[in-house]
């Protein structure tokens, strides 16, 4: 068991090895760090160590998300920080590498030599200074190699790696529909390389970049705040916000399996004077096929002055009704965030195998996960609810709560709602509110 002399040494090790990485990163002032840093410093950890270490793991490590008491990694995770910066494992560093202050404090080591009696011969003196002079001057080539080859690594392998590629929306904030403008940043030349890189632009759709372009356009069709994701081989580089604000409630209808557009339905006073839903006439005025699966999406999206890890949600609602095209009498509720989103869906009972949750940073689906709670049938009505109160989440169904999760990622802003049927569906009442200050969404009715 570690007492507390040797725990405190340790922690001065690893804040030592921090400031080691951070100049050998190419940003020394870690206080200036922001998101992208540390999803980049994973990435390049993971790449020369194979030690996949995730940026709040990483914040934590650096002591930018604040805990009771100071964050001490596992073993593995000290030696994958201490082979980046040059040593085997975390041992080799702690060893050889003293901390600057305990340096500071202890005086230089010095040796004076005899002077020779007066009956010794100056001979002996003489060789011991020859021999005294030629090992320093093969101490002082020693180190002046290593100086030499550790500034070559550092201008070499460390200006590439913290030069990651970057990605960059020029336009983030427009209506509805919205061309986004994608810059990459640091792209290696993809004909000279074998990673495959790709972005996901949030709303289901993804492209691979092409060998010599770093200027890409996406086209958003429907209202609310997406992520835009650079991906390495599979593994996220950096994130770009891109949000798609409304004046109101509106309504966009889509088709299954049809990923090439989406039909706006134009509504007059929706959800205002008894107007709950829109019709199947309506929806087959905007082009769509009733005879074929196909989704409303009723979203209300603006910058509401909400706490989106403080605030509770319910919705009074009817799902559809068995109709060509609709088996399941699904709905999905979601959450807008600044930097994530919460969502659920749910379904008649025999199809959560379909069902997705998701709260923050914590996502799971019923093709893989026992989500048998979201199982309910409310094409006669029913309510559907979501409690928030500091990232502790919680979801209720005609009054009962069926689930309960903690999230880390905070949501911050709530930047709307977004309310998804599978057919024809009606919403009676929307009431979102902050806990803490009461603040109300503009969009609630009743």
């Amino acid at each position: 068991m570690e007492n507390g002399q040797y725990k405190a040494s340790s922690l001065e090790h690893l804040d030592y090895c921090c400031q080691l990485i951070g100049e050998l990163y190419g940003k020394p002032d870690i206080s200036a760090w922001t998101n992208s840093d540390f999803v980049r410093l994973g990435y390049i950890l993971f790449k020369k160590t194979q030690v996949q270490i995730s940026p709040n793991t990483l914040k934590r490590i650096f002591g930018k998300i604040k805990t009771d008491v100071r964050y001490y990694p596992q073993k593995a995770t000290r030696d994958a920080l201490a082979r980046y910066i040059g040593y085997s494992d975390w041992d080799t560093f702690t060893y050889a590498r003293p901390l600057p202050s305990k340096v500071a404090d202890t005086p230089p080591e010095t040796y004076t030599y005899p002077q020779p009696a007066v009956s010794e011969t100056p001979t002996p003196f003489i060789s011991r200074k020859k021999k005294a002079t030629a090992g320093s001057i093969m101490l002082a080539a020693l180190v002046l190699a290593g100086v030499v080859a550790f500034w070559a690594y550092k201008s070499f392998f460390v200006q590439n790696e913290s030069t990651a590629p970057t990605l960059t929306c020029t336009n983030p904030v427009g209506e509805n529909p919205h061309s986004a403008m994608f810059v990459i940043n640091n792209m290696p030349s993809l004909s000279h390389t074998k990673d495959h890189f790709t972005i996901d632009f949030g709303d289901s759709k993804r492209i691979s970049l092409i060998a010599g372009d770093s200027l890409y356009s996406h086209y958003y069709e429907v209202p609310g705040r997406y992520l835009a994701i650079l991906k390495q081989n599979g593994e996220p580089l950096d994130t770009a916000s891109v949000y798609l604000e409304t004046t109101g409630w509106t309504a966009t209808a889509r088709m299954m399996y049809d990923t090439t557009r989406v039909y706006p339905i134009e509504i007059q006073n929706l959800f205002k004077s008894g107007k709950k839903s829109v019709s199947a006439v309506e929806v087959a005025r905007a082009g769509i096929d009733t005879n074929r699966t196909f989704f409303v999406d009723f979203i209300n999206s603006y910058v509401a002055d909400i706490d989106g890890d403080n605030f509770e949600l319910l919705i009074n609602l009817k799902t559809s009704p068995s109709r060509p095209g609709v088996r399941c009498s699904q709905v999905r509720v979601t959450v807008f965030g600044e930097s994530s989103k919460h969502l659920f869906d749910v379904m008649k009972p025999g199809c959560v195998h379909w069902t997705d949750m998701q709260f923050s940073e914590v996502a799971k689906q019923g093709e893989t996960n026992e989500l048998h709670f979201l199982g309910a049938d409310l094409h006669e009505g029913g309510s559907v609810g979501l409690k928030v109160a500091e990232k502790h989440a919680s979801i209720s169904i005609n009054s009962k709560q069926v689930y309960e999760t903690d999230y880390v990622k905070p949501l911050k802003k709530v930047y709307g709602i977004g309310v998804t049927f599978s057919g024809i569906g009606a919403i009676h009442s929307v009431v979102l509110k902050d806990l803490k200050t009461g603040q109300t969404f503009d969009g609630n009715f009743q």
